[in-house]
């Protein structure tokens, strides 16, 4: 398998030489073109300054067309319109042909006659005798007269040679130090992608304590910290998933005990009935007192089940509305009145008369019923309980108090677990199945809200916290 870092380099190695080649095929194709494209504007501007020359400063023509040749490598000569010589930058020959312009410039023009009253006449000649080419400018004055301007073209193509003879050594020489650029350059690029491919094969493989150390600002940064933050996630998740499993589990064992007793009362009344261990009618009419009284045990068990249950399904949507804390408070106290006045406990409710909560108002119902109720079964000493409802931050708190004995740290910490019991044989003896706090702990964090109990002074109180 190819790494990346192999691949890297050999897409660079790839890229220098194709660049090495197109220069030199660039060279080769466009260089001659290229020079001869823009030695036109170097004869038109020289052009206009022997013109101008040859209006204004006859006498020194012969000077400056010679500075030009000698200067730019432009020979510079002057015919009449009978395309005789009148000027030249270099020196003429003795024989009588030498005031005539060559044949291939005399034939250019001749040819190129009408083109000249307009503009220009810009080419290359070839001459059959090997020579090297010339580029030639031709350009008529005002006066008619012909300005005839050569520039040989010899050392284009050796140019040409030597640039592509450049190029090459240029290209192994960017090649030799790219490639030792490239192999820091992958390795510190690669480094963090092999880590991040590191992590994601250990979080495939269930193992979430590995990170990426990446803190660049980059997009290889940016991913990093993805992986960190999909690892970070996917850990959080399991381990609510293995504590949701193993609570369940716990579940599981916990209905099993809690069934196996009601069970077990209920077969043995119905084996004395069966046997006649009931023989008359008023032991009779315990024994099925009996049976009928573990049965709704067993009902009201597992009717708080699937509440919890239903509770706990993603698609319950809370009934949202505004209420009065007062008003909903004194109608819950209402409803124990006549328990309470049974059993000798005094009740206090505490709150402000015209202060408002948003929850739903049947589950925040259940949640300070199951708090009263459990201050009603654990009242001591002065058989007394409180309701305080008071605005806190950005929310409400109501919490139940109730006189009687402290809740020991260990029960503190397990008294929101499903079917835990502080007092057993206390639970055992008013039916309590020890789910009622777990559901007020669900209520609680589906209004995004908290719940806890505390050892005060003389007692216990149990709260809610809604925002």
């Amino acid at each position: 398998m190819k790494t990346i870092k192999t691949k890297i380099s050999l897409l660079f190695a790839i890229f220098m030489v194709s660049l090495v080649l197109c220069g030199i095929l660039l060279n080769a194709l466009f260089l001659e073109r290229y020079y001869i494209y823009k030695n036109r504007d170097v004869f038109i501007e020289t052009s206009q300054k022997i013109s101008e020359e040859y209006i204004h400063n006859k006498k020194n023509l012969s000077n400056f067309i010679s500075l030009i040749d000698r200067m730019e490598g432009i020979s510079c000569t002057i015919a009449d319109r009978k395309l005789n010589i009148k000027f030249i930058s270099y020196p003429q020959k003795s024989d009588p042909d030498a005031i005539r312009l060559p044949k291939e410039i005399e034939q250019l023009a001749v040819d190129n006659e009408m083109k000249l009253l307009k503009s220009y006449v810009y080419t290359v000649i070839e001459k059959p005798n090997d020579q090297a080419p010339k580029l030639v400018f031709l350009s008529r004055m005002s006066n008619g007269e012909l300005i005839i301007l050569k520039k040989p073209m010899k050392g284009i193509s050796e140019s040409v040679f030597i640039a592509n003879q450049f190029y090459i050594f240029a290209g192994v020489v960017i090649m030799l130090f790219g490639g030792i650029f490239i192999v820091i350059f992958s390795k510190k690029i690669t480094r963090p992608i092999i880590e991040m491919s590191h992590v994601a094969e250990a979080i495939s493989n269930l193992e979430f304590n590995k990170r990426v150390n990446n803190n660049s600002k980059d997009e290889i940064g940016s991913l990093g910290r993805s992986i960190n933050r999909i690892s970070e996630k996917l850990s959080t998740s399991m381990n609510a998933l293995k504590q949701d499993v193993e609570r369940r589990k716990q579940l599981v064992r916990n209905m099993s005990h809690e069934l196996k007793t009601p069970i077990g009362v209920i077969k043995g009344y119905a084996e004395g009935l069966k046997y006649g261990v009931a023989d008359d009618k008023k032991k009779m009419q315990k024994y099925c007192t009996v049976i009928a009284e573990e049965c709704d045990k067993m009902d009201g068990m597992v009717r708080e089940l699937l509440d919890l249950s239903i509770l706990e399904t993603s698609t319950f949507q809370l009934n949202v509305t505004r209420f009065n804390i007062g008003e909903f408070i004194q109608n819950i106290a209402d409803r124990f009145t006549p328990v309470l006045n049974e059993k000798g406990i005094n009740i206090e409710l505490k709150y402000e008369k015209d202060d408002e909560i948003c929850a739903d108002y049947e589950l925040l119902e259940r949640v300070i019923n199951n708090f009263i109720t459990n201050g009603i079964h654990h009242v001591e000493g002065r058989k007394y309980i409180e309701v305080i409802a008071k605005k806190k931050d950005n929310g409400v708190r109501i919490s139940v108090f109730n006189t009687g004995k402290p809740i020991s740290e260990r029960d503190l910490e397990n008294i929101w677990d499903v079917f835990y019991k502080a007092d057993k044989a206390r639970s055992r003896q008013y039916g309590g199945h020890g789910l009622g706090l777990s559901i007020v702990r669900l209520i609680a964090q589906m209004h995004e809200g908290i719940c806890g109990v505390e050892n005060v002074n003389e007692g216990v109180s149990f709260f809610v916290e809604i925002p």
